[in-house]
């Protein structure tokens, strides 16, 4: 090499860089995206999953910062997540945002960030505003931001999951909950959305929890791919939510049914008005039954019958019947244990997800008593407090006390104790606060309270004296 000349070595070098470049294009060429093409090493990428594109949508942008920074992306990230805490801390939301997105940029796979930035949005930026329908427009984004989280990392079951815990939770349990469940069918930006919802956060017009569930669903769906796992609770809390989500829709819509028989605010109540509200109860009725029957279908014959590992008792089901101990069985002679510890792990499991509770909570409210009691008690009120019919307040509330324990007497139980009240403390209270009315209706009336009536057994426990006190006041403060 040293005889050749430098024109000569320059040649050779040349020759030499050129072969270099087939087997690099060859096997390092880029993939498109999505697709299985480009060199040898992104087909293998597609592959076994390990590209960018097997994750989710890529940003192009992303990749070039990277190659900007070269080596200095972890610190370059670091110093990124301690200017967004100091953004957060003094209130500067839009710095905050735009350093956001730059994290984004550098770690796209990172979930902490897409949780962060959407926590961010939805209770912090939106705390900021004043009025209800702009605190709302914070929200969406938040929802919106946690939704490109999981285009980008479409094997991360937990963004799925805390997308469909954001819309579940954040709207349905927010002190502006009944508005913001009321925005997410029917958005405030009208010129945008002609009074339908935002079709970026909900297409099809569904109520929240509907929507919640569907996103549940995904992360169960993606959590039965290969090789996902998740991080964020037991498996088989994690698979309870879509059915818990049924659920809570089954509850809302009758809180929700019965409260729309609240806003009749007419002075005047007559015969053919409250007819026509009586119609009206018997088509909601139909429709909240047909909801709770099938939040206790998917509860027992779907969640119930799933099979889901345990942390040391291996696979179990957690319902209770012939088909389910059979199904058991067949599990306990494939894990070569006996039927009685594979029960015991169920019975340890099925104490974990409250699963005989919300058994019970959808069986007792899906009797016909229990929506007539609810639709009763919600009528006695508004006749007491809207209309002023003492007359008509007492009937109802009456007929509704009596259908409430007609449901409690089912739940006695031969060791002496009510598991109604015992467990079903929401349905205790609505029955006292019912009580507190009624006792107020037949002072007004100058009538005594009589010697028996429903549920006086409730009234006069001990164990709730503290609480009738409480619902007391808070009845005094009600009516001002």
């Amino acid at each position: 090499m040293n005889q050749l000349t430098v024109r000569q070595r320059k040649m050779v070098y040349a020759v030499v860089a050129g072969l270099l470049i087939v087997p690099i294009v060859f096997l390092g060429a880029p993939a498109g995206e999505e697709t299985r093409s480009g060199g040898k090493i992104s087909q293998l990428r597609y592959d076994y999953e390990l590209g960018e594109t097997s994750l989710g949508k890529v940003d192009p942008t992303s990749a070039t910062m990277n190659l900007v920074l070269l080596g200095f992306r972890g610190v370059a990230a670091s110093y990124l997540w301690q200017q967004a805490e100091h953004y957060k801390m003094t209130k500067n939301f839009a710095q905050l945002r735009d350093t956001v997105e730059s994290i984004i940029l550098l770690q796209p796979h990172f979930k902490t960030v897409w949780e962060f930035q959407a926590w961010n949005l939805a209770y912090n930026v939106s705390a900021e505003c004043d009025a209800v329908s702009d605190r709302y427009r914070w929200v969406k984004q938040g929802a919106k931001f946690l939704i490109r989280g999981t285009e980008r990392n479409k094997k991360v079951p937990e963004l799925q999951f805390g997308t469909g815990q954001f819309i579940g939770s954040k709207l349905g349990l927010a002190d502006e909950r009944d508005v913001y469940r009321k925005f997410f069918v029917s958005d405030p930006d009208t010129d945008l959305w002609g009074g339908g919802p935002d079709e970026e956060l909900n297409p099809e017009g569904k109520d929240n929890y509907l929507v919640a569930r569907d996103w549940y669903l995904k992360a169960n769906d993606t959590l039965e791919e290969p090789g996902v796992e998740q991080h964020r609770m037991d498996l088989a809390l994690f698979l309870a939510y879509p059915y818990r989500a049924l659920i809570d829709h089954a509850k809302n819509f009758q809180k929700d049914g019965v409260a729309s028989q609240l806003d009749d605010d007419t002075t005047v109540q007559g015969e053919q008005s409250q007819a026509q509200r009586d119609e009206t109860y018997n088509a909601w009725a139909a429709e909240c039954q047909q909801k709770w029957a099938d939040a206790y279908d998917e509860w027992t014959n779907i969640y119930g019958m799933k099979r889901i590992e345990s942390s040391g008792g291996g696979t179990i089901v957690l319902e209770i019947d012939d088909d389910a101990d059979s199904v058991l069985e067949e599990l306990a002679e494939k894990d070569d244990m006996t039927f009685e510890d594979k029960s015991r792990w169920r019975d340890r499991y099925r104490k974990t997800t409250s699963y005989p509770y919300w058994k019970r909570h959808c069986e007792i409210e899906r009797r016909d008593e229990m929506t007539r009691a609810r639709y009763y008690l919600a009528e006695g009120r508004r006749l007491y407090r809207n209309i002023q019919d003492f007359e008509g307040s007492r009937k109802y509330l009456e007929e509704g006390l009596a259908l409430l324990e007609s449901v409690f007497q089912q739940y006695d139980t031969q060791q002496g104790y009510n598991v109604m009240i015992i467990d079903e403390g929401d349905t205790v209270e609505e029955a006292l606060k019912a009580m507190l009315i009624w006792r107020q209706v037949l002072e007004l009336l100058g009538e005594p309270i009589p010697e028996d009536y429903p549920l006086k057994r409730l009234w006069e426990d001990p164990n709730f004296e503290y609480q009738r006190e409480d619902l007391n006041q808070r009845f005094l403060q009600w009516q001002g």
